[in-house]
């Protein structure tokens, strides 16, 4: 079964069902709407207004306006479905001197951005000097 019998099925299917419900009563109760009377609440009208041919231009309106949806959902998974466009500049070429032809001197090498400490001891050898120290004080 295609995508517009589908379409049309239930668009028939929930016209069916809503028909029953334009019979029931409707309260509207404050700013709300009840199925049931409410204290202060006044009865709305719920009947179609509409003559046969406003309502069969309102099916083909949103019949044409699904037909433009679909278009434009298989326009937008082509547009999609393509590898995007990167843009890759060309390399750059090396500059040369003024006058005599020779490429230019390259740029100093630049210091890293993060800087690492390291200290010149090991890890254990800072508490056995203290210890040394405190062993000939007390043999003095």
């Amino acid at each position: 079964m295609s995508q517009k019998l589908r379409i049309a099925a239930i668009c028939l299917a929930a016209a069916g069902w809503i028909a029953p419900a334009a019979a029931q009563a409707v309260y509207r109760c404050g700013n709300s709407y009840s199925q049931q009377p409410c204290a202060g609440g006044s009865p709305v009208e719920t009947q179609d207004a509409r003559s046969a041919s406003q309502r069969a231009q309102t099916t083909q309106a949103a019949q044409r306006d699904a037909k433009a949806a679909s278009a434009m959902e298989k326009d937008r998974l082509k547009n999609e479905a393509k590898p995007a466009q990167a843009y890759i500049p060309a390399p750059k070429e090396p500059e040369l001197a003024p006058e005599d032809g020779n490429l230019a001197q390259p740029a100093k090498a630049r210091k890293p951005a993060l800087f690492t400490a390291v200290s010149p001891r090991k890890p254990g050898d800072t508490h056995a000097k203290k210890k040394k120290k405190a062993k000939k004080k007390k043999t003095d």
